[in-house]
């Protein structure tokens, strides 16, 4: 079985992992060749290229860095920094490296516009050369909420146990 290539958009800012959480586990039962990408949308018309290099090497670090993290026991994936408007930039990393499939966590709403946006996931989705998989958002419950949630079950269960036994005579 050959090694799928699959290109993950990463975004530094956002602290999500979800994406990169379901391409470590899927690469313990499937060879995968991944490619992390993080998109840095610049609104300059125009910089030095000294400066593109430093911006390009300090993320470059910081994605190295949040591989680790996920990567720690297992070869870490090609990541790639690139600079322009992410749709743009994720379609054609996509289309230049054949990627078999996206896979792009689902954005967390939020007053601050960031990379990952609806509009930018959804134009991916429309124009991508391959497959493209959307992960939902993963809702985090504290111990707290979880323990009271199943309380009220429990309590709402011996309700209607209760009104379900036949009366005793």
């Amino acid at each position: 079985m050959h090694a799928k290539r699959i290109l993950v958009p990463v975004n530094l800012r956002s602290g999500d992992g979800d994406a990169l959480r379901f391409i470590e586990n899927l690469s313990r039962d499937v060879p995968v060749h991944a490619t992390l990408l993080h998109v840095v949308n610049l609104n300059i018309f125009r910089l030095e290229p000294r400066v593109l290099d430093e911006l390009r090497h300090e993320n470059e670090h910081r994605l190295r860095a949040v591989a680790k993290l996920f990567f720690e026991d297992r070869r870490l994936p090609r990541l790639r920094v690139r600079l322009g408007k992410p749709h743009e930039e994720i379609l054609a990393e996509a289309e230049e490296e054949h990627a078999e499939l996206i896979v792009m966590a689902s954005p967390r709403a939020s007053r601050q516009r960031w990379r990952l946006s609806p509009a930018t996931v959804e134009r991916v989705v429309r124009n991508a050369p391959c497959p493209t998989l959307v992960l939902p958002r993963v809702w985090r419950i504290a111990p707290q909420q979880y323990r009271e949630a199943m309380r009220q079950k429990n309590a709402e269960a011996d309700i209607v146990s209760a009104a379900d036994c036949p009366p005793v005579f």
